[in-house]
């Protein structure tokens, strides 16, 4: 059921000046220095198994962002029991191969939030729970760090030097010096922000849940005012698993349902106005939990779940899907490792895994063809 799209405007509510059918298609597989490599007909996929340096937090990677072809950061994580669990950025110069902590970055029950629009520009925002929240930033490429601001901010982007965006539960944040001061705006009706995406320094979207429907807010003017789509659902959605846009128009989202609901796939190509659940159902629902879809192209797109339907919760199995003509058909593939976040970099996919079921710090690279 698609309902209606309002729209609101605020123009921003003040500064603030404090402080991620089953076709087994691999032909082929080689390992070279530590990496496992297959291929189907459209793309090939390369593992990279690597390993963290007299880590003291870390035992695995979730999001990743590369900002060279060797140079990657990180959130490393230690998962507890019922959400919890210890957190810390990392980085790798060598491709993943090897990675270290950023020590100052530690995290309780929370995960810090890393942004970089270059090899040498990048901000970190944490809340060590000792110390007050912080957002620092380096010039350098990670040499050295400035304390830029003590505001709280979650689902850090910057696009450019200046312009960077932020959530902070509810409260979507906009800074245009570099993260100094941030102006706030409210966001109606969500319970959690739970993604956002910027494009640019004007468009871009934040996606949420009121508990049964889905909400997501479109941006056309770097967020100072917003237009609200809601999304029916047969299902009660607990939150968006992921949100990403290829271009200003064509979109996709992961909710996942409550009560072991599994997880659905939803698609938008008019600019996130209307959204529609994908048509196939074999990778959606009870027993089928997505987190991460990117598209490289319009007509290659990627899919990363786990299937705890065909052997139980015990021995899920993971599962990349994939559409090759732009969601017309989508097809499975087993895979060796779980996927926990992506990044489309030089026309290719770059993203963490773990090891096998156990912690690790493995690197995909997806190379369409």
């Amino acid at each position: 059921m698609i309902l209606p799209v309002r729209k609101f405007v605020t123009l921003g509510g003040g500064a603030n000046w404090g402080p991620w059918s089953l076709v087994v298609a691999a032909v082929s597989l080689m390992i070279v220095h530590g990496q496992q490599a297959s291929e189907t007909g459209g793309f090939a996929l390369a593992w990279l198994e690597g390993g963290c340096s007299a880590c003291e937090v870390a035992r695995g990677i979730d999001q990743i962002r590369f900002t060279s072809a060797s140079e990657a950061w990180a959130v490393g994580c230690n998962f507890g029991p019922e959400g919890t669990g210890d957190y810390v950025v990392v980085r790798t110069k060598d491709a993943g191969r090897t990675w270290t902590e950023v020590s100052q970055t530690y995290e309780h029950a929370g995960s810090p939030s890393l942004s970089f629009i270059n090899a040498r520009w990048g901000w970190i925002a944490w809340w060590n729970p000792a110390s007050d929240p912080q957002l620092t930033r380096t010039i350098d490429g990670g040499d050295h760090w400035e304390y830029v601001s003590g505001r709280f901010v979650q689902k850090l982007q910057f696009v450019d030097t200046e312009h960077g965006y932020g959530v902070d539960t509810t409260t979507f944040l906009r800074t245009a010096d570099g993260g100094h001061r941030w102006a706030q705006v409210q966001i109606p009706h969500v319970q959690l922000i739970n993604r956002m995406v910027f494009l640019s320094s004007d468009v871009g979207w934040v996606a949420g849940t009121d508990d049964k429907d889905i909400l997501v807010f479109r941006t056309g003017d770097g967020g100072r005012s917003w237009e609200e789509s809601r999304t029916g659902s047969p299902e009660s959605i607990g939150f968006i698993a992921d949100l990403f846009f290829l271009d200003s128009a064509h979109g996709w989202l992961i909710a996942w349902h409550v009560n072991d609901g599994g997880t659905s796939l939803f698609k938008t190509a008019d600019s996130g106005k209307t959204w529609t659940q994908e048509r196939d159902m074999s990778f959606q629902g009870p027993g089928k939990w997505a987190r991460v879809v990117r598209f490289v192209s319009g007509k290659l797109g990627f899919v990363f779940e786990s299937d705890e339907a065909a052997r139980g919760p015990r021995t899920s199995r993971s599962i990349l899907v994939y559409t090759e003509d732009g969601g017309n058909h989508w097809h499975q593939q087993s895979l060796p490792r779980s996927v926990y976040d992506c990044q489309v970099y030089g026309g290719e996919l770059k993203c963490s895994a773990d090891g096998g079921g156990k912690p690790g710090f493995a690197v995909l690279t997806v190379h369409p063809k």
